[in-house]
């Protein structure tokens, strides 16, 4: 094993010299390159450590990196359940590494597994890496037949979730359900029982399939697949199909049962060489504080296939990057939006109005998006007519515009309306615009003249 271990490390390290040459990370590559060395098997009741390694592959100093251990219900660990981050962030330079040790004690017997991933400051996975054990009960005095092991890649536990509610159900059943985004299926997992005879084993294998890349908004299409490759009837196991925080749920196959960022389906005995299908909708939502010229936000929907003959599990897991649909927000001198505000009349007699024109214009090179616009009326003024648009709301001497949509490049769009005032003196209007794509407002401001005469 020392030997596979040194060749290990010379590929890292092969890795990170170009990278480093380079200049940047090879593309596909997590930024942080993370190796898990620890026992293949074990024992309930034996305490276990494994070594974690973690090395800057970026090409660039990476800061306040965050570690966080998943792990299955059989590790127990003295500190608390799962998850567990370890205490402080940690701060890599291009190229150097960091170690730490992680202990647990061994409490179920099966294939149990724990998941290192490292996020950085925004929040974002950057790198992990996976390690299983296959723990045995305690040996007796008679020796007792072992099962044999899990032929399945590592399963990622599920992280603690958030609660939400669903809307009407789907009515999918075990035919396939029609999946109209593109999808990708990981290589099959399987869970091989212990033998009832010496000829006839149940055999599960469990694929999760999901699209290649959403928008923030859209809808993702998750599709779990088991199928009995075995000789008998598998007997009833129950499938959960749970998923990160950056999806809300909309749909699911009938029979489902809602948990906290989790949906079930107690499954019925599946006769060899037939499978059975779930399927789930998700809705995609980019973090906040994420736009169109960012990096995609990260997140995993994970399926376990529990209750198969022999204290089994099964897993498999979908990640897909979720790109946020909102433009930068600009201030309204880098967006190219001027707005104006004139009067048609100044000076205006006694019992005369006066009509203000507002125009707002757009000198950029891209749209305005929708926006905003009030205009707000001296003190004791009061409207004559209605203004231009007709359609707008009016708090007391605000005057605010509905539907001001977006204006092109080199575009423009006038709003009117007028007002009179009831003595001599002069009358300020104000002009304020506000967008959804804009950081800030920008004003305009009007002075008219009212004679006592």
């Amino acid at each position: 094993m020392h030997a596979n271990l040194f060749r290990t490390w010379l590929y890292l390290a092969a890795i990170v010299a170009t990278v480093q040459a380079a200049g940047g990370l090879a593309r596909g590559e997590d930024p942080v390159a993370v190796l898990v060395t620890g026992p293949l098997a074990g024992t309930i009741g034996e305490r276990v450590s494994f070594e974690v390694e973690i090395v800057n592959r970026s090409g660039q100093p990476l800061q306040k990196l965050r570690i966080v251990d998943y792990f299955d219900s059989g590790f127990h660990h003295e500190a608390s359940k799962s998850p567990i981050e370890q205490t402080g962030t940690i701060d890599l330079a291009a190229g150097t590494s960091r170690r730490l040790t992680l202990d647990f004690i061994l409490d179920e017997p099966g294939r149990q597994c724990h998941r290192v991933e490292i996020i950085d400051q925004s929040q974002k996975f950057v790198g992990g890496a996976t390690a299983c054990v296959q723990v045995a009960a305690a040996p007796t005095a008679t020796p007792v037949p072992q099962a044999p092991p899990i032929i399945a890649p590592p399963a990622t536990p599920i992280a603690p979730p958030t609660g939400s509610a669903f809307t009407q159900p789907t009515t999918n059943t075990a035919a396939a359900p029609p999946v109209a985004a593109p999808m990708t299926t990981s290589a099959p997992l399987t869970a091989t029982a212990p033998p009832a005879t010496a000829s006839a084993t149940p055999s599960l294998e469990l694929g999760l399939s999901g699209p290649n890349e959403l928008t923030s908004g859209g809808t993702a299409e998750y599709v779990a697949v088991i199928r009995n490759t075995g000789t008998v009837a598998t007997g009833e196991t129950i499938l959960d199909l749970s998923w990160d925080d950056g999806f809300s749920p909309l749909e699911a196959s009938d029979g489902y049962v809602l948990g906290s960022s989790k949906v079930s389906w107690s499954l019925p005995s599946i006769q060899p060489g037939e499978e059975l299908r779930r399927q789930l909708n998700l809705r995609a939502q980019a973090p906040p504080r994420s736009y169109r010229d960012t990096p995609p936000s990260r997140s995993c929907v994970r399926a376990v296939l529990g209750g198969v003959t022999g204290g089994m599990m099964v897993a498999d897991e979908s990640c897909v990057p979720i790109r946020s649909t909102t433009p930068r927000p600009r201030t309204p001198r880098e967006a190219g939006i001027r707005v104006s505000l004139a009067d048609l009349d100044d000076p205006v007699s006694l019992g005369g109005s006066t009509t203000l024109i507002c125009t707002i214009s757009n000198v950029g090179i891209s749209p305005s998006g929708p926006l905003d616009l009030a205009i707000t009326i001296p003190d004791q003024a009061r409207l004559v007519g209605d203004p231009r648009p007709s359609r707008v709301r009016i708090d007391g001497l605000t005057i605010s515009f509905d539907a001001v949509g977006s204006v092109p490049p080199g575009g423009h769009t006038s709003f009117e309306l007028a007002y009179r005032m009831p003595a001599g003196g002069t009358g300020r209007a104000t002009a304020t615009l506000t967008g959804d794509e804009l950081d800030g407002a920008v004003e305009a401001a009007c002075a008219t003249t009212f004679t006592g005469e």
